[in-house]
């Protein structure tokens, strides 16, 4: 690699969120003249113009493919340096000689291209079973790193240098951290990332991460909220002077009208520009027949636990749960800041496409209201600043037709029901 090369893989890695350097490198990659380079080069260039254009932009859609088949013919050449900087074992390349060739032939070569690793060229993605990690190629550089366990033997234990060699700009974190496997993700190289994402938010990792030093500059936060204790972690994490510039908060999974609740109450977050957070029902533990006093309570309660730990907040919520929620949400200080809004829909049942054949079909009886009332929503738009907002989105299934017509005269193309 030439000095300039290297002087900007250096720039790169220091400051993973800037694509002017990215496009830079790419264009002295293409003065060294060498094939392979330009083919680098151009995957690039391409990622990077990926992400600057609109969803609706036909041009996404032949960029992607540009961007797949450069993945899938190079991966292993990319994937290289990292290997050889973190101590990984490189991908398998088959020999070329006659002896690998005549091994092939009889069946004794066993590993196949690129393993130990698996590739995913849709999303530009490997993964290692043996590490339990997932990498993705974002802007041309293995910036998104998905960790999947908390142990010294896995993927995670690397991350310090990782952030040393390569430009990590987003982090996600499958299991539940604790103090013990917080030690293999707290650094300085939290302070170069753009997003940091956990499947598994609990109050103590809201509480370790409030006490980093190192989260001052994080500008987007994605968590999916476990337990019992929802509105605790979000308050925790709304209240966090650490990260008071943070701008884009995504809650994943189903969010509870509690945790709706502690949001508007307890947010500080001034400079917040983008919520996201879903909707649905959850319905009660079911009973144990045959099952009562202590030893049914006793499992009621592992049911629950093990429900409010892997897939959704403690039943039962229904609709009218989240009216009081929306309400508050339109009396707090957040949605006059939003630039965007995204209400989601987690429950995606065969129930949710009845009730909207029916919304379709003209039916307003009673028995159908909305699991969203017209007023909850209006309040919450009447709330946002209109002369600042660029996208509403909300959950067609959950509106009713009369509101969802009165919100397109309020925001014409801004608003889009999924």
């Amino acid at each position: 690699m030439s000095d300039t090369l290297t002087a900007l893989s250096a720039a790169i890695i220091d400051a993973p969120a800037d694509r002017t350097v990215r496009l830079i490198y790419a264009d002295a990659l293409d003065e060294s003249g060498a094939p392979s380079d330009a083919l680098r080069a151009e995957f690039i260039r391409a990622q990077i113009a990926f992400e600057s254009l609109n969803d609706d932009n036909p041009e996404r859609e032949r960029l992607a493919a540009r961007c797949q088949e450069l993945f899938a013919a190079n991966w292993i050449d990319w994937w290289r340096p990292v290997c050889a900087a973190l101590g990984l074992p490189e991908p398998h390349v088959p020999g070329r000689g006659l002896g690998s060739r005549l091994k092939r032939f009889l069946g004794g070569e066993k590993q196949p291209l690129g393993a130990p690793y698996k590739t995913s060229p849709n999303a530009c993605s490997l993964h290692s079973p043996a590490h339990r990690f997932a990498v993705q190629f974002i802007g041309g550089f293995p910036e998104q790193v998905y960790f999947e366990l908390f142990t010294p033997s896995s993927g995670v234990a690397l991350l310090p240098r990782w952030a040393t060699a390569f430009p990590i700009a987003r982090l996600r974190f499958g299991p539940t951290c604790v103090d013990d496997t917080w030690q293999f993700i707290d650094g300085p190289h939290l302070g170069k990332i753009v997003e940091l994402a956990f499947d598994r938010l609990t109050p103590l990792t809201a509480r370790l991460m409030a006490r980093s030093p190192h989260l001052a500059g994080l500008p987007s936060l994605k968590v999916l909220l476990v337990n019992n204790h929802t509105d605790e972690g979000v308050r925790t994490l709304v209240q966090n002077p650490t990260w008071a510039g943070l701008r884009s908060l995504t809650f994943t999974g189903i969010t509870s009208p509690a945790a709706l609740h502690a949001l508007a109450e307890y947010c500080t977050l001034e400079q917040l520009e983008e919520l996201s957070f879903s909707v649905g029902g959850v319905p009660a533990p079911p009973p144990i027949p045959g099952v009562v006093g202590e030893i049914g309570e006793a499992v009621a309660e592992a049911y629950n636990q093990f429900i409010t730990t892997h897939i959704m907040p403690p039943g039962p919520i229904n609709g009218p749960d989240y009216w009081p929620a929306f309400f508050a949400l339109a009396s707090s200080p957040i949605l006059p800041l939003l630039r965007r809004l995204r209400v989601g829909e987690a429950d995606h049942g065969w129930i949710i496409r009845a009730a909207e054949m029916l919304y379709q079909a003209g039916e307003t009886d009673a028995h159908f209201a909305p699991f969203l009332s017209d007023q909850c929503v209006r309040a919450v738009a009447d709330a946002l600043n209109r002369d600042k907002l660029e996208r509403l989105e909300l959950p067609r299934a959950r509106l009713s037709p009369a509101c969802r017509e009165d919100l397109l005269r309020l925001f014409d193309s801004r608003v889009v029901f999924t």
